[in-house]
């Protein structure tokens, strides 16, 4: 893929965050999905699902706007994650309200996604900035199929996708946690001094 850099000026301003309000528009989503969970009768939420379904698709198209503009950002690294990862909690909240699957599945992903969150904060403080690997954007991706695939329709594979996405997400915890440990002990890992001023 050929990458377009953002032009200087009021233009690329625009540019520059588009993706970052995309972000912000799932976040702002939330509730809506929240609300639209809560009173859904169950054990499917087929409007639910299609909202789900729409701001999901809004992760893909900020994401490659920010590559093709070449207007990603540190901001934009931080809010894109935290917002996918609350779209899946409260989707997967609203399956566990709707009686759809085993809440095992739920509390497994919803667990790993908050430890992940406060990890990543208490990482950041210490100046250490952790990326997602291949294997934690599959299981974020499965997680999210899933979710959105157990609020329209009532079938044995999606909830395969959810136990095969709360068995990864086990794993990618690990995995992050060794990093983390990795950088945590490295000589580096001390915190930045503030700036003055």
């Amino acid at each position: 893929m050929r990458v377009i850099r953002a032009p200087a000026g009021q233009d690329g301003v625009v540019r520059r965050a588009i993706p970052n309000v995309l972000s912000l528009l799932r976040l702002a989503a939330l509730p809506v999905l929240a609300v639209m969970l809560a009173t859904a009768e169950g054990p499917t939420a087929p409007w639910a699902g299609l909202l789900f379904a729409v701001v999901g698709a809004t992760d893909l198209l900020d994401g490659y706007l920010a590559r093709r503009w070449d207007a990603e950002s540190r901001f934009g690294r931080i809010v894109d994650p935290l917002a996918d990862r609350l779209l899946v909690i409260v989707g997967l909240v609203g399956l566990i309200l709707l009686d759809r699957i085993h809440p095992v599945v739920p509390a497994i992903l919803i667990g790993r996604d908050v430890l992940i969150v406060f990890a990543y904060a208490g990482l950041m403080r210490r100046g250490i900035e952790m990326r997602v690997d291949r294997a934690g954007k599959i299981s974020s991706a499965l997680a999210m199929v899933g979710t959105g695939g157990a609020m329209l329709i009532d079938q044995l594979w999606v909830d395969a996708l959810l136990w095969a996405a709360a068995a990864l997400s086990v794993a990618t915890l690990l995995n992050y946690t060794r990093i983390a440990l990795g950088h945590l002990r490295a000589p580096s890992a001390r915190p930045r001094p503030e700036s003055e001023g």
